[in-house]
């Protein structure tokens, strides 16, 4: 079978399986969890949703990629206009739009209002100029912060760290520099694991880090051969709560993550995936406006590509 044919009927399958009854694992002895039936999307791209009770209900979605594959490729989007600047668009837009096989939203960004609940009095609304908070790199250049004195790198906090894409690794450094060879880079925030300690999230403020809330995080390896993209779904009583930092941290080290770093999560929380025909396919469930599904325009996004694969 094709592999986009493949990847179709594995998304369909998952899909069937969200809305039955999870296959029941062992119990950890941090919280009783289930796991849905794993996927492999493309050559070294994996993807499951697991639930678990801690107590209250959380459902994650992790994409595990082999790093050690060179065909699997890790890529932060660049701006989207012809005068190097990011306009706000869905992670499904860009999926659509890049051709890649899936996509996480990436950094915190400015302006930025979360609107009435179900309304459309949020900012920013797709199309329109947006700037990254915090350091973005694409292809070697710096295209994030801009050289405007009134969008500041530093108003945020939580961007503490940057994600690094090398040619042949990938890397999570406090601050906000990268080796001299990065390929794309993503400042965000706070870093959740370092060499598998836990971190202070002091720094992203009490009600940030205990609450529950959606969640995208990223998380690499000791040997830095496999990496995961984690969303967590939340403010969704019946579905999921969301996450806190601690909880997020700890499902990190459930993985086997050494290193981890959590990026913009909220209404901007989503997980995309082409479905092999060339459409958007939203895997968790989107909580903008508090609309269950409703998907919110963001900055930038990192992407997920198989070299060769259709």
């Amino acid at each position: 079978m094709p592999l986009f044919l493949r990847r179709a009927a594995v998304l369909g399958a998952l899909l069937l399986l969200s809305a039955c009854a999870s296959v029941d694992l062992p119990a950890s002895p941090k919280a009783a969890f289930s796991r849905s039936a794993s996927g492999v999307l493309s050559q070294g791209v994996t993807y499951w949703s697991e639930t678990r009770e801690n107590p209250l209900r959380q459902v994650y979605h992790v994409v595990q990629l082999d790093l050690a594959d060179p065909k699997v490729e890790l890529f932060v989007s660049p701006p989207n206009d012809g005068a190097g600047q990011y306009h706000a668009r869905t992670t499904s837009e860009f999926v659509t739009a890049s051709g890649a096989l899936l996509a996480v939203n990436a950094s915190y960004f400015v302006p930025f209002k979360a609107g009435s609940p179900g309304g459309d009095d949020f900012v920013p609304h797709a199309g329109q100029h947006v700037d990254p908070v915090g350091k973005v790199i694409v292809g070697g250049r710096e295209v994030a912060p801009p050289d405007d004195p009134e969008v500041d790198p530093e108003v945020d906090p939580r961007v503490n760290a940057i994600l690094c894409i090398h040619p042949s690794f990938v890397e999570i450094r406090s601050g906000a520099t990268c080796r001299w060879d990065v390929v794309d880079a993503v400042a965000a925030g706070p870093v959740l694991l370092v060499d598998g300690a836990e971190q202070s999230f002091q720094n992203a403020g009490p009600k940030y880090a205990r609450d529950r809330h959606p969640r995208t995080a990223f998380g690499v390896s000791a040997d830095g051969r496999t990496g995961w993209l984690v969303v967590v779904d939340g403010r969704q009583s019946v579905l999921s709560e969301g996450a806190t930092l601690a909880e997020l941290t700890a499902f990190f080290r459930d993985l086997g993550a050494a290193d981890a770093i959590n990026l913009d999560g909220g209404g901007s929380t989503t997980l995309a995936v082409d479905d092999g025909f060339g459409r958007p396919r939203v895997l968790n469930s989107p909580i903008h406006t508090g609309v269950p599904g409703r998907e919110r325009p963001v900055a930038n996004q990192i992407g997920v590509r198989v070299l060769g694969a259709p």
